[in-house]
């Protein structure tokens, strides 16, 4: 291995190793933090994380969307690979938690619902050939809209975005008082902003790393995406797993609420993806075109 390829294999394990770090230790903890203090539902915190951890999809589709029409196809695998890694990495942790009966209760059939449509809807894609366009931009991110609108109103619907009216410490010990309460929020936001900023960098370095790698034994476009996928979706794989550790114990009513929160982050993650990530990508491959930026690059 020359000693380029071997700086890219560094580059890769440290940014995986930065990736874990950043949403085990300050993405969820802040989210964690920030959710006790405003009273968040369980819903709103598995959004919130599922876009945040959508961070390494959308440096990676960024970048290959400026590098040209063939290595934008890597970035659209990149998006359906990643929808179906994380479909896969989900399960895996309803499996190793024995979490798979709570997936039958009534009250997640909307995530399910939206989470078989995610999955589905760039395989779709895929098979019909359709040609990467700002009418299919606008045409994906109207799904988006499509899915924020009907997934706000069945969830006001069912009760799920209700907030507690007075927030309890996850340990059962006493209230925090409200001077407690702004620097947990402090500390809360600073924990996110960092997290977030850190898991950016590390998904770019592990999009360019992992493309270094891949091209470099010739790879096709949507093997390349696969395997791009299966590194971008390493945050979803940390929070699951974190999350449903977390609840390990509690009573019935906080597991329930962890499948919520993994659910959501599911979902938003993989609409976020395919509903207003890609289509960046294809906005920022047009005007990348248009400008003969490409040609630069």
């Amino acid at each position: 291995m020359s000693r380029d390829l071997g700086l890219a294999l560094l580059e890769l394990l440290l940014s995986v190793g930065f990736t874990i770090v950043a949403v085990r230790l300050l993405i969820i903890n802040g989210l964690e933090r920030l959710s006790q203090v405003l009273g968040w539902s369980p819903k709103t915190k598995g959004q919130i994380l599922g876009y945040a951890t959508s961070l390494p999809e959308l440096v990676a589709v960024l970048a290959t969307a400026l590098n040209g029409r063939e290595s934008l196809a890597g970035g659209f695998w990149n998006i359906a690979s990643s929808n179906v890694i994380n479909l896969v990495l989900f399960l895996a942790a309803v499996v190793f938690y024995v979490r798979h009966r709570e997936l039958f209760n009534p009250r997640f059939i909307e995530e399910i619902s939206f989470c078989g449509f995610s999955v589905l809807l760039p395989l779709v894609l895929a098979a019909t050939g359709v040609n990467p366009s700002l009418a299919l931009a606008l045409a994906l991110l109207g799904c988006f809209l499509g899915y924020q609108v009907l997934d706000h109103n069945l969830a006001e619907v069912q009760g799920k975005r209700a907030q507690e009216l007075v927030s309890e410490p996850a340990d059962g010990t006493q209230a925090a008082t409200p001077e407690s309460g702004l620097s947990d929020q402090g500390l809360a936001i600073v924990l996110l902003m960092t997290g977030t900023m850190v898991l950016a960098m590390a998904g770019h370095r592990l999009g360019s790393s992992a493309e270094l790698l891949i091209e470099a034994i010739h790879l096709p476009p949507w093997l390349v995406g696969w395997c791009l996928g299966l590194v971008t979706s390493l945050p979803e794989l940390t929070s699951f797993f974190d999350l449903y550790g977390r609840s390990k114990g509690h009573g019935e009513t906080k597991r329930l609420d962890a499948t919520q929160v993994n659910l959501d982050t599911l979902v938003s993650s993989n609409m976020a993806n395919i509903g207003l990530i890609y289509p960046l990508g294809l906005v920022a491959f047009q005007v990348s075109g248009w400008l003969g930026l490409d040609a630069l690059l």
